[in-house]
């Protein structure tokens, strides 16, 4: 695994952690649990690829 996958998996797991997921989804509606979900995967895919760049 390079190390811009690396980051990437890890940003990302606290974003899709099933109990984060529950937490959010107990306190927002779905479409903002929606925009929750895609802009902290699409951000952690982000971070993978300029880390991977940089490093």
């Amino acid at each position: 695994m390079s190390m811009g996958a690396a980051m990437a998996f890890i940003i990302a797991g606290g974003v899709s952690s099933v109990p984060a997921m529950a937490a959010v989804w107990s306190l927002v509606k779905p479409r903002v649990f929606a925009a929750y979900f895609l802009l902290g995967l699409i951000g952690a895919m982000l971070a993978g690829l300029v880390f991977q760049m940089v490093v």
